[in-house]
């Protein structure tokens, strides 16, 4: 069907692009949306017809008349489209992604599905094929480009080239997109389950409020600038109407399958069944096997996949969901192994703590509870000796001497025990596959069943009523079932943990005969294998091992051939073609290098400026503030690698108040010759990871004495060549700090190599961003220039996940080996050096010569130097060089920053001798925010209808957007009296004791759902949902009752009326007041 197809339309000047609903052409009210980039005068780079000015892309979007405006547009020779999956910045150009080929694979409301077509019921399509249109240029707007659909996971090979020989730079994005692991519903959220779904229509107050979840949700961030601009449209009814016409198109990446009980199905057939399997793959960190591994700080894990197992009989509805995912604990693994999996844990116990609360909150929050099922083995086999971690703990797996899998599960229980969380929420069990099964005794599995059943059967499934749409059971918990891949072990107990359930519920149940049982039970077999099949296809370029027993239970030679074949490809594709395949995941998902490549894409907002300036203002009244106290420090180690020596006062910490964290730059932690800057020698900083760790954690207890609470921990650290970033923090900050991400750019040998150059780190402590990077700039005197030229490279060269640069931040601090020198010569400088003339000696110092002619550093301070110069000197001596070269004496070490109301408490070097440098600290305090989201979310919509209200109402255009004018002073009486204004009336100004956005009288928020007995209310079960302890309680799913059979008083909220606020015929819950302003792109005057 056609009702969800769109025909693509182009406008060559300015360049736009134009989606035309099928239907709007014969609709005399028909509407279209059009797409272009918006450009200013000062155009910032791009291809084309030009692009924005600071860097970043912003792109306008309108909703058309056809009978207007479509008369200024040609079709494009392009077959009828099924949407936009978003808008991509690659290259200096920005492309928009559509569909143009799809395979119908299930209808959900049909049994008899496979009569239906895409956009009929709940249906399910496969994404065949994409093209991208370039909104700058129409050279890609030929058919040479668009690659014809292929096999499953073609190999990433480059696009067609046209007759001039150019290729579409998308094409490696396209065919990825295209590979068949993609599908979409133009007709239902795909991205959430039965049970999510209907529990959002219950408790929303619109239920055709189209919310898809980001975490499944693939192209979340292609799709921003569609998300934006429904948000900014103010009425309820035109969001709607947004959504149903399909512009949008939300992907999920897994595997969709179904089968059914008859060759040809009839629904009026009492032993119809339909059974559909439908995976998620998660986007929070997608790649391929041994580049993405464990968990990352905002706590997603690696090939996190949620599985929804759907029957239908043609009474009821069936749905049952199982989670799987790395072990969410920091942890890596060389891709070059055979037959083993040695692995290396990252962060301790207490570093890694905030991250798993991060993941099994979520869990919790989706599932109520949580069954993990750790498949790794629990014994070692093997001895090992060496050293392979970086952390100290009481077991082999904390302080790095275990590497092998029994140790990461041993660790991964520890963590969970470390959650301290009731078993009521989170229950443990530990079974080791692969001895319970040698020898093929696969049956043993259902040892491990037998064991979780009780859970299994406190968990139940959602049930609902086909006819009513009415609930009668809720899932209240998820086993989450991993190994090492969470492929082939999880997904074989994972099919037999679905099969044994979906047979007693058939059986107890009796909607089928019994002779339909067997047959649904074996078809369902046949998903799980599919599933297997292509979960592992997206995590490793081949098919799951043990197909075989997933299918039938049991294993032959013809199964043991075909898994040491897929062991091998994986072998050869993990090591050779796994890279290109990840940077494709990060262009499109935006995370990882793909800011190297790609501009952030924003949507044209004319409110822009005046809405940012009055939301500052307003949270300043809701934001929190807390000062923050840091230690720094920039070390040359010369290359020197530590040998025990001891290291005295440095990293010596203030008895009245200890650092919130300490960021470490080194230079030079490897000698910078040929052999280390090809091999990328790790072992230094790995060993200055422990030594460090050690010695904070005793300067700290011996500055502190019994005031010592807690203990540092290294949070992360990278290193680029010679130049790495250790950064620690202590154990009660770490639960703040979220998107800690490291970025590298190089700039020896004109960005060839990493001899010089930097490492960046980002991170979010509350609400507010910092940048730490560390730096080795060009040496000698008189390379002024150069290092300028470095400084840059590195300020503007450096992207971080969605393009952010170094300078997006609200603090900068640069450590480095800067090598600006003192532009003296020798004899004058020692002179003033003995003389400790300091003042005297700093007038010659290149860097403060260069920062104030702004050709470097604009913007940053530096503290008052009140130290000796810190190079060069005899290695392991505080005798200035007195080596032939006698290098003048300078201060090349130094510590930049940059950010509102940063205090230095200290500026110092330490004596140190260790390297040819000394070491510079400076201990720095600075304020971070944090926000109320919901609040903030509020203000901004308000502002919203405000700003339009302002648009429309010519009266209105003196007032100011938040401070309305008092002329008419009856509004502040109002306020101050406690009567609220009319609904068409602006709200009252705030005050430091009103704020306009609490006004409850004029405010629709979304509701609460209560139970009807509020004290069932407990962290118990059964019988009830216990309550996140990592979630708001304001979390409505958290407070409904459960019962053994049905859902106490959620069947009333699914039948109960909506309550409508007055005046208002749909109650938005994203709004909140009952204004209905439309939105239109008016230029502001």
């Amino acid at each position: 069907m056609d009702t969800k197809r769109f025909f693509v339309y182009v406008k060559a000047q300015p360049r736009a692009i134009a989606l035309v609903p099928v239907h709007a052409l014969s609709s005399a009210n028909g509407t279209f949306i059009t797409v272009q980039l918006h450009t200013t005068r000062a155009t910032g780079g791009g291809g084309g017809s030009g692009g924005p000015s600071n860097g970043n892309v912003k792109v306008k979007l309108e909703i058309e008349s056809v009978e207007r405006s479509l008369r200024y547009f040609s079709p494009l020779d392009i077959e009828p489209v099924y949407g936009c999956v978003g808008i991509l910045d690659y290259q200096a150009d920005t492309y928009m992604f559509l569909i143009t080929q799809c395979q119908l694979i299930c209808d959900l409301d049909s049994l008899a599905a496979r009569g239906g077509g895409v956009g009929s019921g709940k249906s399910i399509a496969r994404v065949t094929q994409v093209t991208a249109l370039s909104l700058t240029d129409s050279i890609f707007d030929s058919s040479a480009y668009r690659r014809m659909p292929g096999a499953m996971h073609d190999d990433i090979v480059q696009g067609d080239l046209d007759p001039y020989g150019m290729q579409n730079p998308c094409a490696s994005m396209t065919q990825f997109l295209g590979n068949g692991a993609f599908y979409f519903s133009p007709t239902f959220d795909i991205t959430r389950t039965m049970q999510s779904r209907r529990m959002r229509a219950v408790l929303a107050d619109d239920p055709e409020i189209y919310d898809p979840d980001p975490k499944f949700q693939w192209n979340t961030t292609m799709l921003q600038v569609f998300t934006d601009y429904r948000m900014n449209l103010c009425n309820p009814v035109e969001r709607q109407g947004f959504d149903s016409a399909g512009y949008a198109v939300s992907l999920i990446q897994g595997c969709v399958g179904a089968v059914y009980s008859g060759q040809m199905v009839d629904a009026r057939d009492t032993d119809s069944l339909a059974i559909y399997l439908i995976s998620r793959s998660s986007s929070m960190r997608s790649g391929m096997r041994f580049l993405t591994r464990g968990v990352d700080d905002e706590g997603g894990v690696a090939n996190e996949v949620e599985t929804e197992i759907v029957m239908t009989t043609r009474t009821l509805t069936f749905s049952h969901v199982q989670v799987r995912g790395s072990i969410p604990v920091f942890w890596t693994q060389d891709g070059v192994q055979i037959g083993s999996h040695r692995v290396r844990i990252r962060r301790s116990v207490k570093a890694t703590i905030p991250a798993t609360k991060r993941h099994f909150a979520d869990l919790l929050n989706r599932y109520k509870r949580v069954s993990v099922v750790n498949l790794l083995k629990i014994h070692s086999s093997s001895s090992l000796n060496e050293p392979t971690g970086a952390y100290s703990g009481s077991n082999a797996a904390a302080n790095g001497m275990g590497s092998s899998e029994a140790d990461l599960g041993r660790f991964y229980s520890t963590m969970v025990d470390a959650l301290d969380l009731p078993r009521s929420l989170v229950n443990y069990h530990a079974f080791d596959y692969n001895t319970e099964v040698r020898g093929g005794h696969f049956e043993r599995v259902h040892n491990l069943i037998s064991q979780i059943q009780p859970l299994t059967t406190s968990f139940k499934y959602y049930l609902e009523e086909n006819e009513t749409g009415v609930a009668l059971s809720l899932q209240q918990g998820a086993h989450r079932t991993n190994c090492i891949d969470c492929l082939d072990r999880t997904n074989v107990v994972q099919s037999v943990i679905s099969r044994s359930l979906v047979a007693e519920f058939l059986q107890n149940s009796r909607l089928v005969s019994g002779g339909t049982v067997p047959a649904a039970i074996d078809g369902l077999g046949r998903l799980w294998a599919d599933n297997g099949n292509a979960i592992s296809r997206l995590y490793t370029g081949t098919g799951a091992l043990k197909s075989d027993v997933t299918t039938s239970g049991k294993s032959g030679w013809a199964g043991f051939f075909s898994d040491a074949s897929k062991s091998i490809s994986r072998l050869m594709q993990n090591n050779f073609q796994d890279k290109g395949k990840q940077s494709v995941i990060d262009l499109l998902l935006g995370s990882g290098d793909s800011g190297l490549y790609c501009r952030p894409v924003s949507l044209y907002d004319p409110y822009e400026r005046d809405i940012t300036k009055a939301l500052n203002l307003e949270l300043k009244k809701i934001s929190r503030t807390d000062s923050i106290r840091v230690m720094l420090c920039t070390y040359n180690l010369h290359g020197s690698p530590y040998r025990g020596e001891p290291l005295g006062s440095w990293l010596s910490m203030p008895r009245d108040k200890r650092p919130d964290f300490v960021a470490i730059g080194f230079q030079e932690i490897v000698n910078l010759d040929v052999q280390s800057v090809i091999s990328a020698d790790t072992t230094n900083r790995r060993v200055w990871e422990q030594v460090l760790t050690a010695e904070i954690n005793s300067k700290y207890k011996k500055a502190m004495g019994d005031r010592a609470d807690g203990e540092y921990a290294l949070v992360s650290s990278e290193q680029l060549v010679g130049v790495a970033v250790l950064f620690f923090a202590h154990d009660t900050i770490i639960p703040r700090i979220h998107n800690v991400q490291m970025a590298k750019c190089k700039t020896g040998f004109a960005g060839m190599a990493g001899n010089k150059g930097s490492v960046a780190m980002q991170l979010t402590l509350d609400d507010t961003s910092i940048c730490i990077v560390a730096a080795h700039l060009a040496a000698g005197t008189s390379n002024v220039s150069e290092r300028n030229a470095d400084f840059h490279t590195i300020r503007t060269g450096t992207r971080f996940r969605y393009g952010r640069t170094i300078d997006d931040h609200d603090y900068v601090f640069w450590l480095g080996d800067l090598n600006y020198r003192i532009d003296l010569p020798n004899d004058q400088a020692r002179s003033l050096v003995g003389k400790g003339q300091l003042p005297s000696l700093m007038m010659y110092d290149q860097l403060s010569t260069q920062m104030a002619a702004g050709r470097v550093f604009k913007g940053y301070t530096e503290a008052d130097i009140d130290f000796m110069p810190t190079y060069k000197f005899d290695p392991g001596t505080s005798t200035y060089d007195t080596s032939e070269k006698m290098r003048i004496p300078s201060w090349t070490d130094r510590i930049m920053y940059r950010g509102q109301d940063v205090r230095v408490l200290a500026y110092y070097r330490d004596e140190i001798c260790f390297s040819d440098h000394k070491p510079v600290l400076a201990v720095m305090s600075f304020d971070v925010v944090s926000i109320d989201k919901e609040q903030k979310r509020k203000i901004i919509r308000r502002l919203y209808a405000r700003r339009h209200q302002v648009a429309t109402q010519p009266a209105l255009k003196e007032q100011k957007l938040i401070d309305w004018e008092d002329a008419a002073g009856d509004l502040a009486n109002k306020a101050s009296t406690g009567v609220a204004a009319r609904k068409d009336e602006p709200a009252a100004p705030s005050s430091d004791s009103f704020s306009w956005w609490e006004d409850t009288q004029s405010d629709s928020n979304a509701r609460m759902i209560e139970p009807a007995d509020k004290t069932t209310i407990q962290s118990g079960f059964p019988g009830t949902v216990p309550i996140n302890p990592f979630a708001s309680s304001r979390n409505a799913v958290n407070l409904i009752r459960t019962g053994d059979t049905n859902v106490a008083g959620f069947t009333e909220l699914q039948t109960a009326p909506k309550k409508q606020s007055e005046g208002v015929e749909n109650d938005d819950p994203f709004a909140d007041d009952g204004v209905e302003i439309s939105w239109s792109p008016i230029l502001p005057s």
